[in-house]
């Protein structure tokens, strides 16, 4: 039932992943790029609700049924239709970014961009065949099924692949950048740094990005990234993340945030994910927030 909700998700995800190799990372307002899908999931799970009411003996709306119907008959070649929105609008950020990218992310992005491309035609190809050819009952779906099992297995390996020699190439061109800084820039940028970190709480926006931190402290990101890695020992979304644990720590002990739950904490410190918030504080403390929380208020 579920099968044409996630897939309304490719797209845009794609779409997000090619975007984040950019200078302008991730754009505003990513979750919009789902709307689709939340919508397709209420769809779902309004039709979900009347099977319940139906099972325990009330009645419900009839038109629920014909939405639920309607939209089974038009979901996969809307989802054909929204992904191939969504490559194309992939594609054009790749073309706008790729002579700005490393070889080894190029080269990354271009055969993630192939790739999908066939994968794309095999869709419509999919959806198409059976208004032209007497293909009867799941036969249609086989050669899609069989190319989406070749993906997933190529994805793993070649994506985790992938990204090692491209952090191996990025670390690499931070310490050829980082030699080629003075001193005293290296030391304006950490202070200015920690300046916007400490007095100005710029990592209270959940939406912060390495482009944005360093026109607010006037620096290029290639440097920003470069006094990160060298100088501080640090990615940006980790030395960032230190900060909001250290904030969600002092809230903790805050007499005035108990009626605040640990999530509610996390999002006002600037994560905008649970797992995250998990993640990064487990990593700088080595306990989940709970075992902290328990431990500073034992006696």
């Amino acid at each position: 039932m579920l099968a044409f909700v996630l897939i309304f998700g490719v797209g845009p995800c794609l779409y997000l992943y090619v975007r984040s190799f950019g200078k302008e990372g991730r754009p505003p307002f990513a979750g919009r790029h789902f709307i689709v899908v939340w919508m397709a999931l209420a769809i779902r799970a309004g039709f979900l609700v009347c099977w319940g009411l139906y099972v325990i003996g009330w009645q419900y709306p009839k038109w629920i049924v014909g939405l639920n119907t309607a939209f089974d008959r038009i979901a996969e070649p809307l989802s054909v239709s929204w992904f191939a929105a969504y490559y194309i609008l992939s594609v054009r950020a790749w073309l706008r970014m790729r002579n700005g990218l490393m070889d080894e992310e190029a080269r990354w992005l271009k055969t993630l961009v192939g790739v999908m491309g066939v994968l794309l035609f095999f869709w419509v190809a999919t959806v198409v065949m059976p208004m032209i050819w007497p293909v009867t009952g799941l036969e249609k779906y086989t050669a899609i099924e069989v190319l989406l099992v070749v993906f997933v297995y190529w994805m793993g390996f070649a994506g985790y692949h992938r990204t090692r020699v491209i952090y191996a190439a990025q670390q690499q061109q931070a310490r050829s950048y980082f030699d080629q800084l003075g001193d005293d820039e290296v030391a304006r940028c950490a202070d200015a740094l920690h300046q916007a970190m400490a007095s100005g709480q710029l990592y209270l926006d959940p939406e912060m990005t390495a482009a944005t931190l360093a026109a607010r402290i006037g620096v290029p990101v290639k440097t920003l990234s470069a006094v990160l890695n060298r100088r501080i020992g640090k990615g940006f979304n980790e030395y960032l993340n230190g900060w909001r644990v250290e904030a969600v720590k002092d809230r903790m002990m805050d007499p005035s945030s108990r009626h605040l739950t640990l999530t509610g904490i996390a999002y006002e410190c600037g994560f905008n994910s649970q797992p995250t918030f998990q993640r990064a504080f487990r990593a700088s403390e080595g306990c989940s927030p709970r075992e902290f929380q328990r431990r500073q208020q034992a006696p």
